[in-house]
This record gives structure tokens, C-alpha cells and sequence, in this order.
């Protein structure tokens, strides 16, 4: 059983091959991510795929705020180590103002 890689986006769960997943994050990094709340469709092409939950060792990262600049951190450190880092920009970014 291959690998899987997983986000969250506006409240739904979404899972990902690693290939699949490692083209997302460039899209993401080269800003080709426009309006994906408003089209979840559109991750459907990567080849990813809506699931219920992911599995209790997974570290999904939310995507719903993040910028390019997130993805670029995301596709770096995916590179360097294979594993997700669990970043949620919404979290990450409260620190600050709360």
C-alpha cells in the first residue's frame, strides 16, 4: 500500500498520492492555486480524493489561509524530509495578534 499525504481545506479532508502530492505543493509554490476554497474540485486533478478522516499518524496541513510562500516552506522541508510538517497558517499566524 502506497504512502498518503493529506490537507485540510475548508473543513474536508483531502488525500493524496505522493506524486500527486508533491505536484500540489509546487502549484502551490508557483502560485497556480488560485480560488481553491471556492473550487475544491479543481484538487480532483492532482489525483486527490475527498476522505472522512486521516489516520491517527497523519500531520495534514491546513491550507485554507496559506500564501505561496507557505507552500514553498511546505515543498522544501517535503523535499528534505518526505514527511509533512502539519502547518496551519490560521494557527501559526494567531500567535501574533492573539
Amino acid at each position: 500500500m502506497s504512502r498518503r499525504f493529506y490537507i485540510t481545506l475548508s473543513g474536508c479532508f483531502w488525500s493524496f498520492s505522493q506524486p500527486g502530492y508533491l505536484q500540489f505543493l509546487r502549484d502551490g509554490a508557483e502560485q497556480k492555486l488560485s480560488n481553491l476554497s471556492h473550487n475544491l474540485n479543481s484538487l480532483e486533478e492532482y489525483p486527490a480524493r475527498i476522505i472522512k478522516k486521516p489516520s491517527q499518524r497523519a500531520k495534514p496541513i491546513d491550507v485554507t489561509d496559506f500564501d505561496g510562500e507557505h507552500y514553498q516552506m511546505e515543498l522544501e522541508h517535503f523535499l528534505k524530509t518526505g514527511e509533512q510538517t502539519g502547518f496551519d497558517a490560521a494557527k501559526y499566524i494567531s500567535i501574533f495578534f492573539d
